[in-house]
């Protein structure tokens, strides 16, 4: 008898191990996701993009002076923490040299001089790469700077707030497992204004999974911080920030067949009919929301 139930216990445990590991099934995950939902799961998803300007009012909490979210991000570039992709598919990734062509001043024809709120001085740490000694693509070094730690600027970068607009990616979708839905945020991009680049067009400077910016610059990173000038004992770490989808924006983009921007697809070059089109279809989510509780 004894053995038999250490024959039924051993294979209770060899089941359940099995189980666990089809349960963990990276094919079954969004691996760009800090809280995955199992496909299986998902009995609804949608996506949409999010066009954030951090000098609105709303949205200043992610631009406070020398804690300007693109600044952490570009830093961390620099110190080896992040790596830039080329666009939100993230699908490749940039090269050194394509990310400091990137932040670049336009050229305007004209040197505006050196001495920025980074911290002036040379660029990059030398060797062409991020603190590191040569060899490889450049990223493997480690430029002595912390994850919210001030890394020297070149003459030529652009000053942080330059860089406030910012293009948040979302997956919205609903989890009938637990009966939640959820805002899955996958990709922040950074966006340089017209008017910021010599007045002629926006110019994306970098797409950033999620996932890896919380993992590797939010957390436990003091500088990291949602900054509540009204009570800074509710200040947050950006990553909460994020979560309680604490930033404003427009929806600029939902998915669709032609894969085109709101402005495309309504031929909209004002951009008057996009701004309604894109509340909207917000206005949609809501109500479809309300309705999977109401049926």
């Amino acid at each position: 008898m004894r053995n038999l139930r250490g024959l039924l216990l051993l294979a209770f445990v060899s089941f359940a191990s099995m189980a666990y590991a089809q349960e963990i099934d990276e094919s079954e995950w969004n691996k760009h996701s800090v809280r995955p939902v199992r496909n299986a799961d998902i009995m609804f998803k949608r996506t949409v993009w999010y066009r954030v300007n951090l000098t609105d009012k709303m949205n200043q909490p992610f631009f406070a002076k020398n804690r300007w979210l693109p600044k952490l991000m570009i830093d961390a570039v620099k110190s080896s923490l992040l790596r830039p992709y080329e666009n939100d598919s993230l699908k490749k990734r940039l090269t050194i040299d394509e990310f400091k062509e990137r932040i670049k001043k336009p050229n305007l024809g004209g040197d505006s001089g050196g001495g920025d709120d980074w911290g002036g001085g040379d660029d990059w740490g030398g060797g062409g790469g991020w603190g590191d000694s040569g060899g490889g693509d450049g990223w493997g070094g480690d430029s002595g700077a912390g994850a919210g730690g001030a890394v020297a600027a070149s003459s030529d970068e652009l000053y942080p707030e330059d860089i406030y607009l910012m293009d948040v990616k979302v997956d919205i979708l609903f989890d009938r497992r637990r009966g939640k839905w959820l805002h899955d945020i996958q990709v922040i991009s950074l966006v340089l204004p017209a008017e910021n680049n010599g007045g002629t067009l926006e110019r994306a400077v970098a797409s950033f999974s999620y996932k890896e910016v919380v993992e590797n610059l939010f957390k436990e990173n003091r500088d990291a911080l949602w900054y509540n000038d009204r009570n800074l004992a509710e200040s947050k770490n950006l990553s909460d920030a994020f979560d309680l989808l604490l930033f404003q924006g427009k929806i600029t983009k939902y998915t669709n067949t032609q894969d085109k921007d709101i402005a495309l697809l309504y031929g909209d070059a004002k951009g008057d009919i996009a701004l309604m089109k894109g509340l909207e279809y917000k206005y949609d989510l809501v109500e479809y929301e309300s309705d999977l509780w109401s049926n």
